[in-house]
């Protein structure tokens, strides 16, 4: 009866404390990712100290430039290059860049497909890092 006493007790003091913790941690996660809107409202990534929005309007491409503040940053220093890559037959398609002051723009005709992957290379020049993003555009007419 003792031995039986003895885990209820524990098993009673266990649940409080559980209950105490979870009620203690709710409501903020500090770990969590912040959720960063994409000032264009195109599709967003981020890079150790640079994030990255690609826009698409029919065959035009820009390719925005933020800190980590979400604060537009200049192109200029940072080398970019970007290849359309097909569907289904995985062929790639250089797209031509033109820097601008805190974006680069381009231009792709898919001619008539509903969806390519977007593969961009930048070179950051504060961080000195050669970074690789993969965009899934589905161009709107």
């Amino acid at each position: 009866m003792k031995n039986r006493n003895n885990r209820i007790a524990f098993a009673t003091v266990f649940t409080i404390f559980a209950l105490s913790l979870a009620q203690a941690h709710e409501g903020h996660d500090h770990d969590a990712p912040q959720m960063i809107t994409a000032p264009k409202g195109g599709l967003i990534k981020s890079l150790e100290e640079t994030h990255v929005e690609v826009v698409s309007k029919g065959m035009d491409l820009q390719i925005y430039l933020y800190d980590l503040k979400m604060k537009p940053k200049s192109a200029a220093g940072f080398v970019v290059s970007a290849k359309a890559e097909m569907p289904r037959t995985k062929k790639q398609e250089q797209i031509k860049l033109s820097p601008k002051e805190t974006f680069f723009e381009g231009t792709f005709d898919g001619k008539g497909i509903h969806r390519y992957t977007l593969l961009i290379s930048i070179k950051d020049p504060q961080t000195g890092h050669d970074d690789k993003l993969k965009f899934t555009i589905e161009p709107q007419k």
